[in-house]
């Protein structure tokens, strides 16, 4: 594998000194925009070599759980203008687009060494967006701060519109860069990376570049390097300690203390800590630099939908709101649903996504993702063969938005209705659901519940999405206490939810079916 050390020797070429462009000062304290070290991002790029359209591609699942609160900032404070990922409120960029078609992610690498002063993982993407037209570009600037030093400690995957691609490993004063188009470096024309370097020497965040190598690999062979399919495969992927994958739903108990069908997301790609991803789609050389797309999941991305974003005006307000996006604010809400294990909160409840019999949030949301690739899709066909208004552009991205967000309300609101908390049952002094025996069950179980007075009494079952597949009872019951069975031999493994309402009060239990 190539590396090529590049010392400080380029000339400045007043890159450092343009007035306007928030430089920093080589005598400047260290900057905020350092992520900690640990397991942080995976991100790669692909030549337009690996790809079945011949268009490059690079792209980040974005961890970094202090800081959940995501939105897609176009910035016009540099030469060219951009739209990039940002920490709600804030500049600094962690994956980006400009208008010349230059793109860039990171993931941070805490075994390179980093310098004391200058610009750090995200304000070195922030300029990079702003002044860099192509991937050489990028180099130059790399080879100026080596002179007078970044704080660094990151790897970088950069394109351009001429089809340049590559990833740097880049620490304070040196970087190490890995061209994806050359076949010495890349045979197969990509390059991967998560927390760790090559020239580094650490191993952070190996299990999900295992598991990354595999997925690319296998998409690779398939001829499926493309966007869709790393928004679809790579970045909603679960898998174990030992890389392999896990299937959804997942029909088993984590360990035998954990509730069943949960699975435990600290070694995936789709982790607990993901806060946002975007890939990145390239242009072919003769088409329009600003026809190049950053697709964007707001939020864990098992709880959002995918959205096209072009830098060519100011984002949606559905995915830049005055303090928060409203985008990822509904992707939280639906995200605290799904991991509502109350241990560390990193376990996610696989039959909320997809049960059994395939229903679940994704089947709404996949759909709706599904509409939205082949609308856009459509649409960049027409805009190859006639360059459209910046404004036709804005008026497709806030029409996907809008409908985007609406969408994700309702599905939370379905959520929220229906699913009760991990371990809740809410009960009342005038009616009393106790839990059901046996539990889990198989085929049938017995639901008991006491009355403290006569009422009208309803027993429904629900899946975890709140579908209503069974009414056990509808009628009025004494006082005292009662039981009913409940034979479900029709109904798949998963998760249930016994729902009993009275006159005065509603109560719910979680009951497990198994097969």
């Amino acid at each position: 594998m190539e590396r090529r050390r590049r010392t400080g020797i380029a000339i400045l070429c007043g890159i450092l000194i343009t007035a306007g462009y928030g430089l920093w000062s080589p005598l400047a304290p260290p900057s905020p925009d350092r992520p900690g070290t640990g397991e942080e991002c995976t991100i790669g790029v692909a030549a337009g070599s690996a790809t079945p359209d011949g268009r490059p591609m690079i792209w980040k699942t974005r961890d970094y759980a202090d800081s959940p609160n995501n939105e897609v900032y176009y910035n016009t404070s540099y030469g060219y203008r951009f739209i990039s990922v940002v920490n709600a409120g804030g500049s600094y960029s962690w994956m980006g687009l400009n208008e010349q078609g230059f793109a860039i992610v990171n993931s941070a690498s805490s075994d390179l060494m980093g310098g004391d002063t200058g610009l750090g993982n995200g304000s070195l993407q922030r300029y990079a967006l702003g002044t860099c037209a192509t991937v050489e570009d990028f180099e130059a600037l790399l080879d100026s701060t080596n002179v007078t030093y970044r704080q660094t400690q990151a790897n970088f995957a950069v394109m351009d519109a001429a089809g340049d691609a590559a990833i740097f490993e880049t620490g304070g004063h040196s970087y190490w860069k890995y061209d994806a188009g050359d076949p010495g470096v890349a045979p197969d024309g990509y390059v991967l990376r998560t927390n760790f370097a090559f020239h580094g020497g650490g191993s952070g965040g190996i299990e999900r570049y295992r598991r990354t190598t595999r997925l690319i690999a296998d998409l690779h062979d398939e001829d499926s390097l493309d966007h869709r399919h790393i928004l679809r495969v790579q970045m909603r992927d679960f898998s174990d300690t030992g890389s392999a994958p896990v299937s959804v739903p997942y029909p088993h108990q984590w360990r035998s203390d954990r509730p069943f069908g949960y699975i435990y997301t600290g070694y995936s790609i789709c982790r607990w800590s993901s806060v946002s991803t975007a890939v990145i789609r390239g242009v072919l050389t003769d088409e329009p630099a600003r026809l190049s797309t950053m697709w964007v999941i707001l939020g864990q991305p098992a709880s959002s939908i995918a959205l096209p974003y072009w830098s060519v005006g100011d984002t949606p307000p559905e995915a830049d709101g005055p303090q928060t996006a409203p985008l990822c604010d509904v992707s939280r809400q639906i995200r605290a649903l799904l991991f509502d294990y109350p241990e560390n909160g990193r376990y996610i409840d696989s039959y909320k996504l997809r049960d059994a019999s395939g229903n679940g949030l994704w089947a709404g949301t996949f759909a709706v993702e599904d509409s939205i690739l082949t609308a856009t899709e459509s649409m960049l066909e027409e805009w190859r063969q006639t360059a459209p208004a910046s404004a036709e552009m804005l008026d497709f991205e806030h029409e996907l938005t809008e409908h985007t967000l609406s969408f994700l309300q309702s599905s939370h609101q379905a959520l929220a209705d229906f699913v009760p908390n991990m371990e809740s049952a809410e009960e009342t002094e005038d009616s009393l659901l106790r839990q059901n025996y046996p539990n889990p069950f198989r085929g049938q179980t017995t639901i008991v519940f006491d009355l403290s007075e006569e009422s009208h009494v309803r027993v429904v079952i629900h899946n975890v999405l709140g579908q209503e597949v069974a009414v056990l009872l509808e009628e009025v019951r004494p006082a005292g206490s009662h039981e009913i069975v409940w034979n479900a031999e029709d109904l798949p493994t998963g998760v249930y939810i016994i729902r009993l309402v009275t006159e005065d009060s509603v109560a719910t239990r979680k009951a497990l079916l198994l097969r």
